[in-house]
């Protein structure tokens, strides 16, 4: 569960929710993602290296916070583990994700392929609803 846990962490801080990380920070969730950046408590997951990708996102999200983002920064500078991450490209590390669009595959390494989503987006646009009432 720790890989959703952290998908969902990453999207919600990315919405740029001020009381969400003043919470964060209250319940110390900083210093515990900086441990399993380390990999503690990951060594069970299928895939590690993308939840530590959506815990690096989740990071940066919380560090752009106009009212804690300083906090957040600093409880950062301190981290060893922090230092090695944070400038990495870690999208190519997220796979299998509904949302993610063109993203690496299993197996492959560092090359773009098509997701493999059963949806199929029409290239038609939708038919103009003429009933909306607004003809004048």
């Amino acid at each position: 569960m720790a890989g959703l846990a952290c998908e969902a962490l990453n999207r919600m801080f990315q919405k740029e929710q001020t009381e969400l990380v003043a919470q964060a920070l209250r319940v110390e969730l900083v210093p515990y993602l900086l441990k399993l950046l380390e990999g503690i408590g990951l060594e069970t997951l299928e895939n590690p290296s993308a939840t530590k990708a959506q815990i690096v996102k989740a990071l940066k999200s919380m560090s752009h916070s106009l009212q804690y983002g300083e906090q957040v920064n600093e409880i950062l500078a301190r981290s060893s583990v922090w230092s090695a991450f944070k400038d990495q490209k870690h999208d190519l590390f997220i796979s299998e994700s509904q949302t993610a669009g063109y993203l690496t595959g299993p197996g492959v390494a560092g090359y773009l392929t098509a997701g493999t989503g059963t949806t199929v987006l029409s290239s038609v646009p939708p038919p103009v609803d003429n009933d909306s009432g607004d003809q004048g």
